[in-house]
């Protein structure tokens, strides 16, 4: 089956967080390239699913039962060759919220954190809203190719209590190998730091890219770790607060359900559960197709780059739908490059500064959408530029 990724709708007075936050001077027909959901339809299997399940009319307490298990089993072993048990199933409305119950169920306040930067957002809020403190370890430009400073991070390792993993990587758009990740892993078990790896983004794999599950890598990094994903940016189903956690240690795992269930959400959705069933099981076909889309979009953005602005440089991107891109070039501070991208062009992107320090004057630009409305972007873009190297 071919599916259409030429197809969207705007989401404006729909209660969306990305479009919303463009505020209301947002132009009409304006789609903002920011937050990581996509401006792309769910796979028509999941939606068939959804309308069925809306239709049947009672909407009860929701657990997830055999089906649930068999589909995410299934999922994991035909798409990430990762064999799982099901009793390692712990159920979450998000992957932020793993992260939160995984940083209370196993440090204490005033616990060293580690984290490889700049990385998404919410990694430093979870920390500081907890009364940890953040160790930070600076992934190196090296070539034109974003790398671990194992050194640095050996040395940070040696005081920290947890290493919170990003990948791929958000907003780097790198897929850690399988040798970096055993490298990690090694420096992790040596010191005794739990590793809480955000495998999210583990679908969307860029050509020439593997994504391997960091508790794929055997049975001594499994044993010491949790992995979190979800749905959601698979499938485009972030508003159906869906997600997992996986952890093969018995005790790490007993520890973490019991923060999950003393945060009070232990409820969860029949619309996300049906959504993940269906999408584990039925639209493999639809995420190759999307993953080539992506692709292309990525590669219409780099070219555009490339033949219009060369002294931008644009990351590799591995995995994710996240592109960074370092703007640095245009004489602007990160903030008022933000600023001026969304009153000329009407481009709301993610500013890189919000991603840590070492981001500013980088834009992240979210290319889960149909390649006419990037095209349309990126004419604003280079009209906008045009201007302010005029106003020079």
């Amino acid at each position: 089956m071919k599916y259409n990724f030429d197809e969207y709708k705007l989401r404006n007075n729909m209660e969306a967080a990305k479009w919303d936050s463009m505020g209301p001077n947002a132009k009409e027909g304006i789609v903002p390239l920011s937050v990581a959901d996509m401006e792309l339809l769910s796979p028509p299997e999941i939606i068939n699913e959804l309308v069925k399940t809306a239709e049947f009319g009672m909407y009860g307490y929701t657990w997830w039962g055999e089906r649930y298990a068999n589909a995410v089993q299934h999922w994991m072993k035909t798409r990430h060759d990762w064999d799982i048990q099901k009793d390692w199933i712990v159920q979450l409305n998000g992957v932020v919220q793993g992260l939160a119950c995984a940083c209370r169920a196993f440090t204490e306040p005033g616990d060293n954190i580690l984290l490889l930067t700049p990385i998404y957002y919410p990694f430093y809020t979870v920390i500081a809203r907890n009364k940890r403190t953040l160790v930070e370890s600076t992934v190196q430009l090296k070539d034109g190719h974003y790398e671990i400073d194992f050194e640095d991070f050996e040395e940070k390792a040696k005081t920290a209590k947890m290493f919170m993993l990003c990948n791929p990587h958000n907003p780097l758009g790198r897929v850690w190998t399988e040798e970096e990740l055993r490298k990690i892993g090694d420096i992790c078990r040596k010191y005794n730091v739990l590793v809480v790896s955000d495998e999210i983004h583990f679908d969307l794999i860029m050509p020439g890219h593997k994504h391997t599950v960091y508790a794929a890598l055997g049975e001594e990094y499994a044993d010491n770790c949790v992995i979190l994903n979800a749905p959601s940016k698979t499938f485009s189903l972030a508003a159906l607060c869906l997600a997992n956690a996986f952890i093969p240690n018995k005790e790490l795992r007993e520890k973490f359900d019991f923060e999950v269930n003393n945060s009070g959400a232990y409820t969860y959705s029949i619309f996300g559960i049906r959504a993940l069933e269906v999408g584990y099981t039925e639209c493999a076909d639809w995420v190759d197709q999307l993953n080539e889309h992506l692709y292309g979009n990525y590669q219409y953005f780099k070219n555009f780059m490339k033949e219009k602005y060369p002294e931008v440089w644009v990351a590799d991107l591995e995995g994710t739908y996240l592109v960074w891109f370092d703007c640095k070039c245009f004489g602007l501070d990160g903030k008022t490059l933000g600023e001026y991208l969304r009153n000329e062009a009407s481009l709301y992107l993610d500013d890189g500064y919000i991603f840590g320090d070492i981001g500013d004057g980088f834009e992240r630009i979210n290319i889960a959408c149909t390649r006419q409305v990037l095209v349309d972007a990126l004419d604003r873009f280079d009209k906008a530029m045009q201007k302010l190297k005029n106003n020079a």
